[in-house]
């Protein structure tokens, strides 16, 4: 009689298992799934939907044309000069010249007809002079990026000598106050009088900056307006 017990008896259960097992061993081929063109898609195709799954990203991958890449350089180059114009654009024409009277008061000059006429050559000696000097002021002053040039416009007769006028120019914001501006232009130019040591005598506390003028002194100029 045999053993029930060492009897093997055929099990649906196990069955099912082994075959799961062999299924899953075997492992297939997924770099014959990924290339290959439609040989390899179709292959990807017969793959169980949760293998489809796993896998699906590797396969969304991808990377960025030339041209495409180019596009977006290119773009990104135009909104930065787009953006650097409208900078330049507003900080250039919100700024806008400024005009000031200069009157120094020369000790050591006399008057004469000569004096009256900007052709002489006594007036361009002492324009030149003059010029010199203030451009030197302010060059050395904190003013020296605002301010562009001056000009001898004028000489006068006065008390103990003459009085020099020039036409000074700046470069200011156009929110800027005119009367502010000109009090600290008038410190600078009486520090920059006091500090000479040429070959004019001026009386620093008789020289002062006007505003006062500027339209007729634009007409007696036009090239400077």
């Amino acid at each position: 009689m045999k053993d029930l017990h060492s009897t093997p008896f055929p099990s649906h259960h196990t069955s099912q298992c082994d075959v799961f097992q062999q299924h899953s061993l075997r492992s297939p081929d997924f770099s014959q799934a990924l290339v290959g063109g439609q040989k390899g898609y179709q292959t990807y195709r017969d793959l169980p939907w949760d293998l489809q799954k796993i896998h699906q990203p590797a396969i969304k991958i991808r990377h960025l044309e030339p041209w495409k890449i180019a596009l977006i350089v290119i773009g990104t180059a135009v909104a930065a000069a787009i953006t650097i114009g409208v900078l330049v654009y507003f900080l250039a024409y919100d700024q806008k010249l400024f005009y000031y009277s200069a009157n120094v008061k020369i000790t050591n000059i006399r008057y004469n007809n000569e004096l009256s006429r900007q052709s002489s050559g006594r007036f361009r000696d002492l324009s030149e002079r003059v010029e010199r000097l203030i451009d030197k002021t302010f060059y050395n002053s904190i003013l020296r990026k605002k301010y562009i040039r001056s000009r001898l416009i004028r000489v006068s007769p006065d008390a103990d000598g003459v009085m020099a006028e020039a036409l000074l120019t700046f470069w200011f914001s156009s929110t800027d106050s005119r009367e502010v501006l000109r009090e600290k232009i008038e410190r600078i130019l009486r520090r920059g009088l006091k500090k000479y040591r040429g070959p004019l005598r001026i009386n620093v506390r008789s020289s002062t900056i006007s505003s006062k003028y500027i339209t007729s002194l634009l007409k007696v100029v036009p090239a400077l307006s």
